[in-house]
């Protein structure tokens, strides 16, 4: 298997594939061994991760690097299973002879492994390298050309390829910036209560002017502070609280979706339908029937 070394500027990606998997309850896929680079984030539930010889307990919101040839295994776990957003990649194009939609970028036995297939591996003169996990914080803006790589990969139009690399390539960059970056230890016990409330919340509407005025502070700098904490508003964290809490009744309960929007306090079933398959990648129907339909 060949290496190349070079400098981040010097990359030339090629995107093969993107795509979201969901599991299914409980689902064991591996061991795989790929021929191109790949890079996976998990949008839901969670399950474990081996690669190499190291095993994770991934959940929503790891992001995994796993490079050609790297052996990995994925589990779902059986009570919420993950969803995989994948993009695969060849970084120094034309390193691999394999093409854009090839059903074939991993293969299951290693004794089958072509290596004049394989993309090459890359090391940086940068004097870093791509890490194999990383726990991203709630709605980083570096990983939205990432999810752009996906929801432009079927699109055919002129130069699509050069956007898609060109969306790649501002994902990799700001991604690498990040890990290279000390994080971030801010808490605030004030934001942290909120976070609680809004936790413990169903019907409930963010009104952020109460909620400054019970912790003792200003409106805007109560945003302030619950952006550096979770990086998101309260308005869009208590969303998604509630789109978590409907993930349950549709695993847990047999619930009309209907009754399970109005309870959690949606204006309409078009909207929640609209912001749950935004949030899920999948309609509440589907959902549940990934897991009753494997049960």
């Amino acid at each position: 298997m060949h290496s190349s070394t070079v400098s981040i500027n010097e990359l030339h990606s090629r995107i093969l594939s993107a795509n979201f998997y969901p599991f299914k309850p409980g689902q064991a896929v591996g061991p795989r061994w790929p021929y191109v680079h790949i890079f996976i984030y998990i949008t839901e539930g969670s399950g474990h991760i081996k690669i190499g010889e190291e095993t994770w307990e991934a959940e929503k919101g790891d992001l995994y690097y796993i490079a050609p040839g790297a052996a990995h295994v994925f589990t779902a776990k059986q009570d919420d299973p993950m969803v995989h957003a994948s993009v695969y990649v060849d970084l120094i194009s034309p390193s691999t002879p394999k093409l854009k939609g090839d059903t074939q970028l991993n293969v299951h036995d290693i004794s089958k492994y072509d290596l004049s297939l394989c993309a090459s591996k890359v090391d940086f003169t940068d004097g870093f390298t791509i890490p194999v996990h990383t726990r991203v914080p709630r709605n980083a803006v570096w990983l939205e050309p990432f999810f752009s790589v996906i929801e432009t990969y079927f699109d055919l139009s002129l130069g699509n390829d050069l956007l898609l690399r060109s969306y790649f390539e501002s994902f990799l960059v700001r991604y690498l910036q990040y890990t290279l970056k000390p994080q971030n230890t801010f808490y605030d016990l004030r934001i942290a209560k909120m976070i609680e409330w809004l936790g413990e919340a169903e019907a409930s509407n963010a009104n952020v002017t109460e909620w400054a005025r019970r912790l003792g502070i200003s409106t805007a700098y109560l945003y302030e502070l619950f952006r550096k904490q979770t990086g998101t508003s309260p308005q869009i964290y208590l969303l998604q609280c509630k789109l978590d809490k409907a993930k349950a009744f549709l695993r847990e309960t047999n619930m009309p979706v209907t009754e399970i929007a109005f309870k959690l306090g949606f204006s309409s079933l078009h909207y929640f339908a609209r912001q749950f398959s935004k949030y899920v990648q999948e309609s509440a129907t589907q959902y549940r029937q990934r897991f009753r339909g494997f049960e």
